[in-house]
């Protein structure tokens, strides 16, 4: 995955790649929490990645016995393209049988990826630069653009700008 990474990025430069992992990241936490979910995202000055959202439903095979954390980290192949990637979720319940599915519902979720700057060919943290106006310009795009009523609060923690997107 690492080898060629602009295959998953199409036409964007290379030093709008973080921000297109971060629209992807934004995307999955909305997937994840459904209508009039709203995701908070934060661009760190050292160059990482957090989001996080309220009132999501994981669901997953029953008998997978993974814990919820890889569940949700299962569903998001961009984390290989990452140093590390952490993945927390809670409160803590027992899942409930749905279907042939284990279903977990109301959990907040919490991701935090340490985006490589080797990959992009940029200084760490260097591409958030104009971050926040820059990934309106992703989510505007058709291909990342939130769904109707669904919202993504970006800060850039660099420079304290902050907008509520899209």
């Amino acid at each position: 995955m690492k080898a060629h990474p602009g295959m998953y990025f199409g036409a964007y430069p290379a030093a709008d790649w973080p921000l297109v992992i971060a629209a992807w990241t934004a995307a999955d936490l909305l997937r994840l929490a459904g209508d009039g979910a709203r995701v908070e995202l934060v661009l760190h000055r050292g160059g990482a990645l957090s989001a996080s959202v309220r009132g999501a439903t994981v669901t997953a095979p029953a008998g997978e016995g993974k814990p919820i954390e890889d569940v949700i980290r299962s569903g998001m192949w961009y984390t290989g393209l990452a140093r590390a990637t952490v993945v927390h979720a809670g409160p803590w319940r027992p899942c409930e049988l749905v279907g042939g599915e284990q279903v977990w519902r109301d959990l907040d979720v919490i991701i935090r990826s340490d985006l490589d700057g080797a990959l992009f060919g940029v200084p760490d943290g260097q591409w958030w630069r104009d971050g926040v106006s820059r990934l309106a310009a992703v989510l505007s795009s058709p291909r990342h653009r939130p769904a109707d009523g669904q919202r993504v609060h970006v800060i850039d923690e660099a420079t304290g700008d902050r907008a509520e997107l899209p």
